[in-house]
């Protein structure tokens, strides 16, 4: 067997199961913080397992630190053989008789060459070495690989490797402890958690510790206090493993969750009897760290609605309020994180219970903020929930503040899977949302971006400040546009909604190239077909060229970034309509009960002032339709077609097109095309083709237009189109 047993010593404990909440794959529609109302605004927000056991982490502080060495186990004995033979620390038995270093080496070489291939069914034996701590090891480390009946040898070797001098030790004594440790734990002797404790004695003592085994060693210790069933030792063990940064401790730590979801046939997660749950949670509650760790555990899941834990497949009492009263009996006057326990009532609708627990939580601790502002909202006190909210808010932004736990970028990634709320995302949300209801449009703006809810942010900017608010903002943020990608979308956001205040030389200085170039085709287009100076042929061309802009090019030169276009999703997705939730007070849900599609409606939860609510009405794209450049085209088109003779095939040309373009959106308006077409060109190609209904084919118009649009992509270097 080779060494690998030691390449990574992390504790392989348990497998990983993911604490967050499922969702039906294939998802990929707009994430709206505010959708539905804002019913996010007065739930509790999503807690995660990862991120509560690091927050708990942050108060163990080990002396020593995570090895993660790119080096494999023979590498690293290598290269400490390598130094103890350039420190003079290999002492022969008999000085008269030195050792030879190069032949020692060898040696050393050979011997590591045998045990990376060894395993119980070889039958090689381990060459001789010259005598030293690497020998003894490497004896100890033979006997391991060839299995379980080979033990009692390796153990035999590893005690003798430590009853040397410490001065003959100095490389392998860290190891042998911990080895010995590890054959402790896989025979179930009580031991091993002595083993591991004296392999960080050792450490700390000054011993060569190059694998990093006193860090792993609280890990290995922790899995031998969880299987003699000691889990409440079992906590600070894995927590301080954490704490080191090893991030396999997360999972570990799901073991000490008496009423954890079983997974049968998973390493540690088969089901247990109803009664040792019970009898499990019970002594939980009386240890502060397992009480909060089972807290935690309970707010981390409480979003897997009608959970089945047991092999009996009976619901049983909803693990919330069975542990919230097991704590309750206690009587405890003092509670760490009390403000969670408060949470996993609120989670439950025991808001009076929520209160309750909040009295006992440190009244500064964001989490306690937090349910403190929910619990005011729900009182009608927006104000102080807006206070409240704000306090949290300034740890909950972030993440490596809430948790003391710096991320990688990857790290911070992890979420990004499922459509779900970061913890981040959600505080930033509900201050955005007490900001709306409190009048305070721009600092609710801003709060929505700094949480990355571009969606809700985007509602706000579009709907609910004023052009000119709007502008102020993104002018006073302008220097931050050039690194803050969001801040670099509510300018191009700007820029579209002045296009559609038809505000277009103010619009250029925010639309990214190329569409300020493009934009000035437009305008350019618009004011030569208005020139009543001109030919109307010529005029009819211009407006043409106009509508043909506004249709192709229209979502990136005027598309609302929300409802009704959806540029945030380039149109491939309808964006809830926040506007129409909050302007009509109510939002529709849709449930399928027996199979069937259920429609329902519901009040909202947000609410802006009355008086500024006259603000969504005044922001309405025109019209208020999806994709609605296309019908603006279709206008442009018939403006166009009221300056063409009947019957000319460039009149019948700019009406289909017309008709094409709105039939989809309008279907009233694209009929009214469609009797234009019957009697102004029903004697050209296109009209007699178009019997019923407008038809797919190009006119002279047309076929230029598509030319002229392929050139000008080309001219602004456009990527092909697909």
């Amino acid at each position: 067997m080779k060494t690998k047993l030691f390449v990574r010593l992390t504790l392989p404990l348990f497998l990983a199961l993911g604490s967050a909440r499922a969702y039906a794959t294939g998802y990929y529609g707009p994430m709206v913080y505010l959708d539905q109302g804002g019913r996010n605004v007065a739930a509790s927000p999503e807690f995660y397992w990862e991120l509560e056991v690091k927050r708990l982490a942050r108060d163990f502080h080990p002396p020593e630190k995570l090895v993660l060495s790119q080096l494999d186990t023979a590498a690293v004995d290598e290269r400490d053989f390598a130094s103890a033979m350039l420190e003079g620390r290999m002492k022969p038995a008999d000085p008269a008789d030195p050792a030879d270093p190069a032949e020692a080496t060898r040696q050393q070489a050979a011997a590591r060459a045998v045990i990376d291939r060894t395993n119980a069914t070889s039958t090689e034996t381990l060459p001789a070495e010259f005598p030293s701590e690497f020998a003894d090891y490497h004896r100890g480390a033979f006997a391991y690989a060839r299995g379980l009946e080979h033990w009692p040898e390796a153990r035999q070797a590893w005690e003798a490797l430590l009853k040397r001098p410490a001065p003959e030790r100095h490389y392998r004594s860290v190891w042998a402890a911990f080895m010995l440790g590890k054959i402790a734990l896989k025979q179930n002797d009580p031991t091993a958690g002595g083993w591991f404790q004296r392999t960080r004695e050792l450490a700390r003592d000054g011993f060569v510790d190059s694998l990093g085994m006193a860090a792993d060693s609280y890990g290995w210790e922790g899995r031998s206090e969880w299987k003699q069933d000691h889990a409440e030792k079992a906590a600070p063990l894995f927590l301080t493993q954490l704490a080191l940064g090893d991030e396999s401790a997360i999972v570990s730590l799901k073991a000490l969750i008496p009423d954890r979801v079983p997974t049968e046939g998973m390493l540690n997660y088969d089901p247990e009897p109803q009664e040792a749950v019970r009898s499990h949670l019970e002594r939980a509650a009386r240890d502060p760290l397992l009480r909060r760790l089972i807290t935690a555990h309970i707010l981390a899941t409480s979003s897997v609605p009608g959970e089945f834990l047991f092999d009996s497949k009976e619901p049983i009492m909803e693990r919330g309020p069975r542990w919230l009263a097991m704590i309750q009996k206690l009587r405890l006057t003092e509670l760490a994180d009390a403000e969670y326990l408060g949470w996993t009532a609120y989670n439950g609708g025991d808001y009076d219970s929520a209160a309750r627990w909040l009295t006992l939580a440190q009244a500064d601790a964001p989490a306690a903020a937090w349910l403190r502002a929910k619990l005011q909202l729900r009182a009608g006190k927006v104000a102080a929930a807006a206070t409240s909210m704000a306090a949290a808010w300034h740890t909950l932004r972030d993440t490596a503040t809430y948790t003391g736990w710096k991320e990688t970028d990857e790290e911070s990634d992890r979420f990004v899977e499922f459509p779900q709320w970061t913890l981040a995302q959600s505080a930033s949300g509900d201050l955005g949302a007490l900001h709306l209801e409190r009048g305070d449009f721009v600092q609710a703006l801003d709060t929505l971006l700094a949480g990355d809810l571009w969606n809700d942010a985007a509602f706000v900017a579009e709907r609910v400040l004023t052009t000119s608010e709007l502008k102020a903002d993104v002018d006073e943020h302008a220097s931050e546009a050039k690194d803050n990608e969001l801040r670099k979308r509510l300018r191009y956001l700007l820029g579209r909604r002045l296009v559609r205040d038809d505000k277009y030389e103010q619009a250029r200085a925010y639309l990214p190239p190329p569409y300020d170039e493009i934009l000035g085709r437009y305008v350019a287009a618009l004011h030569q077909g208005r020139d009543k100076t001109q030919p109307k042929s010529e005029r009819a061309r211009a407006l043409f060229i106009a509508a043909w802009l506004a249709r192709y090019d229209g979502m990136e030169l005027m598309g609302t970034e929300g409802a009704p276009d959806g540029f945030a999703e380039r149109g491939n997705f309808e964006v809830p309509d926040l506007a129409a939730q909050l302007r009509s007070g109510f939002y529709r849900t849709t449930s399928y009960v027996g199979g069937e599609e259920v429609a329902a409606t519901k009040p909202v939860v947000l609410h802006l002032p009355a008086r500024e609510r006259r603000r969504l009405t005044k922001t309405k794209p025109a019209p208020d339709l999806r994709f609605h450049y296309r019908v603006i085209a279709g206008a442009l088109a018939v403006e166009a077609a009221n300056l063409l003779p009947n019957d000319s095939e460039e009149l019948a040309d700019v009406i289909n097109c017309a008709g094409l373009w709105v039939k989809d959106r309008d279907e009233k308006l694209g009929n009214r095309y469609f009797q234009m077409m019957e009697r102004r060109a029903a004697n050209t190609t296109i009209g007699r083709a178009a019997r019923h209904w407008f038809v797919d084919q190009s006119g002279p118009w047309s076929d230029e237009q598509r030319q002229a649009r392929d050139a000008m992509r080309k001219e602004l270097h456009f990527p092909p189109e697909e």
